[in-house]
């Protein structure tokens, strides 16, 4: 960014705080002005019409108190996030930290804590609308693994730079202002006293995510001035690709170890899941699909992958490192036990103690084999109207068998959604069969599982997939059937 364009950008943000400024003063004045209205509507009926309809007074009362409690300030309570780390124990993050904040005339944040999220930020905790507050850092663990440490240093010189973009300091004011509109709106929702506050809610987020907006940018050029625009460009596309990806890991990976009873290594599984070839080109097609298609609406807090990289001159560039970088993770040393501290955060130290060690190569057989048989068993009526060899093909007859699935909260669900359902339990009849043959199931995280005997490998999901999509045919189908020993059986039977 140019001095001139840094003179400009500071310009309109100093006009835009200050109108975001006057409106969160505003919204006190009209607020308080409507609840004074309100209550006085009864003494009006009273004194001058002589008639005081209960109806009308205990609405008008009623409405005119919610509003003035919902102006009342509550003080921010901290909770912390995570686990807090130590200086004393992690050196090298902290004299990472130390010299990111004096890059950008930044103090350090005094307390830092790790979070589970695909996430890193800076704030103000404590004290009251900003004010008697301390400044608080927020890492995440999937981030460090994601991120090389040069892109780490990105990401936290953007997030020291949200301190001297005013960010940090504006926003408890306007976080806490968006709060007691929600709460006025919440507490009139069913009559129309809500309809002004709506209209002035929706005024008061176009204009302050619109300085949020700009604040991104210039965090963004705090950044590039500090670790180089190509870094920041890389940091901004990694997040935007493995953010989804991490969500994905955990909630199909790790969630089902987790509740079978197991604790399998989470942080090494989602180094591994990262490295798979089909994860890496997910990664890939996320982060140029944010970047050739992503827009910004007035409502986004953030702008869009592709205006970011263009305001850092970035747009089109790869952005892949000139050579192998050392990953953040290598700054905390021994991310699974951290992993084992958020996840006892998360679900209590009795659950987590309770819980058997496993590594991911046994997770196929101790909790998805044990998975697809309790499942085939549930819905084995059924399944016992298939032969194995026997399946519809085509998407259209696969998505009318979903009609005797879908149950009555499930009523929204689009085609593609009964497609995948269909697929998947006809995929699980398929693999208890070959279960009670003597195969195994083998997965490890970011690989499909697929069933295994002697040197024979068969991935049944993949397979019905394929009948289901019409890059199989029926008989070939068969033909698979026959090979795998399965042709002419009942789907249920097993379970």
């Amino acid at each position: 960014m140019t001095p001139k364009h840094d003179a400009n950008s500071t310009a309109w943000l100093v006009q835009r705080a200050f109108l975001a400024i006057s409106l969160m003063i505003g919204f006190y004045v009209f607020a308080l002005a409507i609840a004074i209205l309100l209550l006085w509507i009864p003494y009006a009926m009273w004194t001058y019409v002589g008639r005081l309809p209960v109806k009308l007074a205990a609405a008008s009362v009623g409405a005119g108190l919610t509003i003035l409690w919902a102006l009342v300030p509550r003080p921010d309570r901290f909770v912390p996030p995570g686990p807090r780390l130590e200086e004393s124990e992690h050196p090298r993050l902290f004299n990472l930290i130390r010299s990111v904040a004096a890059a950008t005339h930044q103090t350090a944040p005094s307390d830092v804590y790790l979070l589970n999220e695909m996430n890193a930020w800076v704030t103000h905790r404590g004290g009251t609308m900003g004010m008697g507050s301390r400044r608080v850092m927020g890492v995440g663990l999937p981030l460090l693994q994601a991120v090389s440490v040069p892109e780490f240093r990105a990401i936290l010189a953007h997030e020291f730079g949200h301190y001297s973009s005013g960010d940090v300091a504006l926003g408890p004011w306007i976080y806490k202002t968006r709060s007691t509109i929600g709460r006025t709106i919440a507490g009139v929702h069913k009559s129309v006293v809500a309809l002004p506050f709506i209209w002035y809610g929706n005024q008061f987020l176009k204009l302050t995510h619109a300085v949020s907006r700009r604040q991104e940018f210039i965090a963004d050029h705090v950044a590039a001035r500090v670790a180089g625009a190509r870094v920041q460009a890389r940091a901004l596309r990694r997040v935007t690709a493995v953010a989804p990806l991490f969500q994905s890991y955990f909630r199909s990976e790790v969630v089902p170890v987790l509740r079978a009873g197991f604790l399998p290594p989470i942080a090494a599984g989602f180094e591994e899941f990262l490295k798979t070839d089909r994860i890496a080109h997910a990664s890939r097609e996320i982060a140029a699909d944010a970047e050739i298609k992503g827009e910004t609406n007035a409502f986004d807090t953030h702008p869009s992958l592709r205006d970011r990289l263009a305001a850092l001159g970035c747009a089109q560039d790869s952005g892949e490192p000139d050579e192998v970088e050392e990953r953040a993770s290598a700054l905390l040393g021994d991310p699974d036990k951290h992993a084992r501290a958020l996840l006892e955060r998360l679900i209590g130290h009795d659950a987590l103690v309770q819980m058997k060690p496993t590594e991911w190569d046994a997770a196929g057989e101790t909790v998805f084999a044990r998975q697809w048989r309790e499942l085939a068993k549930s819905q084995s009526t059924w399944l016992s109207r298939f032969t194995a060899d026997a399946l519809p093909a085509g998407k259209a007859d696969f998505v009318s068998l979903s009609s005797g699935l879908v149950g009555a909260h499930e009523s929204n669900i689009d085609d593609n959604q009964r497609l995948e359902h269909v697929v998947f339990l006809l995929g699980v009849g398929i693999g208890v069969l070959l279960l009670e043959d003597g195969w195994r199931v083998r997965t490890r995280p970011g690989t499909p599982m697929v069933l295994e005997r002697d040197s024979r490998r068969f991935d049944p999901m993949a397979a019905v997939a394929a009948l289901s999509d019409g890059t199989m045919t029926t008989d070939e189908w068969r033909a698979q059937c026959a090979a795998i020993g399965i042709a002419g059986r009942p789907l249920g039977i097993a379970a």
